[in-house]
């Protein structure tokens, strides 16, 4: 069954409300056990719809279906989220299966209008100092905002496709107790200043494919937790072929006590972004386990703000008792960084960590005299780091066991204002590591 929205009263003009076609031609096809609804050309506005069983909703090219920008449109959709609270979103499924979201067209959450820009969302000690460039890098702040703009809970066969997402005022693709996932080639392009605007965030979700995307995202490109059941693991996942721009991660594992295990990630590129990998287990019980990335190109930096991360290629984390990380390898990286890569445990609770045919180089950065005052474990304590103008470890290492550092080239960046500044690792409280062929280039690299 094939219904074109236009059959049922859709005007394409961006200012009639179409909802009641857009959900009229969803139920039909749900009713008749499936079908396709296609959005043909034309700006369609619409509040909350949602999505149902078998029916894959179709954007042809030069179709755009626009989120009211009214906060009053929203309403709870009857789930409650962990860290969100009652959820509001644009697009949502719950408890179905075999639902695609296809086409060439675009999606427009519409975020600008839930968003004041002309102040940052956090206060912070620097901020009556910035200059109009810097402030222009922090996170704008919202105002009430739909929270979980396109949503599924506990579904089966996702499958996103083709579409371009804009403008999110929140986490844009929001994924919950769910299986069977394939998420190929979209774009999701959103403000870089909208704190907390994800690009997917997948919870507690298992079997999930996330490949040939491009990325423009606030928070974090790629996230993978559990923050909607703590005991519910996300596992098999495998994230590759992307490009990402984020003012977070580009691909965030663990939060809290989330579970993660069984991910891969390859053929990454991570354009001017404050973090590359985020692999953290900060809560009372939180893992991340058997991860492998590999082929990943980076460039990171210091944003002014309160941005969590503070331009490491790499960060895994495990800074409270009772976490653990292990089982992690990443390799053959290239990085053009202005902080740290860190691996940070406590008593002993990262293990088994290789770090294998990786290249950084290191510079200064504007923004480093104001932001770089601490390492950055967020939302965990961050512990002070003194001596923060004159040394930028390629690596800061501590409490890991069985860390191997293999093949690893570091050196100064060219682009540096200056080269005042040491680079060589620290190392503090590690046992039974190795180091082989671990190099410092004496030339400047671009």
């Amino acid at each position: 069954m094939i219904i074109n929205i236009t059959e049922l009263g859709a005007k394409p003009d961006g200012i009639t409300f179409c909802e009641g076609a857009i959900q009229k031609a969803i139920d039909m096809c749900h009713e008749k056990g499936g079908g396709r609804v296609v959005v043909p050309a034309g700006v369609y506005l619409s509040r909350p719809i949602e999505l149902k069983s078998n029916v894959t909703l179709y954007l042809e090219e030069g179709a755009i279906l626009k989120a009211s920008p009214y906060i009053e449109d929203y309403f709870k959709i009857g789930y409650y989220h962990n860290e969100w609270g009652d959820v509001t979103s644009f697009l949502f499924a719950m408890n179905q299966k075999n639902i695609s979201i296809d086409g060439k067209g675009t999606i427009d959450l519409s975020g600008n209008s839930f968003m004041d820009f002309s102040q940052a969302f956090n206060i912070f000690d620097e901020l009556q100092n910035l200059t109009p460039e810097q402030f222009e890098e922090t996170e704008c702040k919202p105002k009430f905002r739909p929270n979980q703009p396109i949503f599924f809970y506990n579904c089966g066969n996702i499958n996103l496709s083709g579409i371009s997402i804009i403008d999110s005022p929140c986490w844009t693709v929001c994924i919950h107790s769910s299986k069977f996932i394939k998420i190929n080639s979209i774009k999701i392009v959103n403000n870089l200043r909208v704190p907390n605007s994800d690009g997917i965030h997948l919870c507690s979700c298992e079997n999930a494919i996330i490949t040939s995307n491009f990325f423009v995202c606030g928070d974090d490109c790629v996230a993978l937790s559990s923050i909607t059941n703590w005991e519910k693991p996300c596992e098999n996942v495998i994230v590759s072929n992307c490009i990402m721009q984020t003012r977070s991660a580009a691909l965030r594992m663990g939060h809290l006590d989330s579970k993660i295990k069984n991910v891969i990630a390859s053929n990454l590129i991570v354009l001017n972004s404050n973090r590359g990998i985020a692999i953290f287990a900060n809560g009372k019980n939180g893992y991340v386990k058997h991860v492998t990335i590999s082929n990943v190109t980076m460039s990171t930096k210091i944003f002014a703000g309160t941005w969590w991360g503070k331009g490491e290629p790499i960060v895994i984390a495990a800074p409270e008792e009772g976490n653990l990380i292990e089982d992690i390898t990443i390799s053959n990286v290239k990085a053009f960084s202005e902080n740290s890569i860190v691996v940070y445990g406590k008593n002993k609770n990262i293990k088994n960590v290789t770090l294998k045919d990786i290249d950084i180089y290191l510079s200064f950065g504007k923004n480093r005299p104001q932001f770089a005052k601490r390492i950055d474990l967020l939302p965990s304590e961050c512990p002070d780091f003194t001596e923060y103008m004159r040394k930028i470890p390629w690596i800061f290492a501590k409490d890991t066991v069985n860390l191997k550092l293999l093949n690893i080239n570091y050196g100064y960046g060219l682009n540096s204002p200056n080269k005042d500044y040491d680079i060589e690792g620290l190392f503090e409280n590690l046992t039974n590591c190795l180091f082989s062929n671990v190099v410092k280039s004496e030339k400047f690299v671009v």
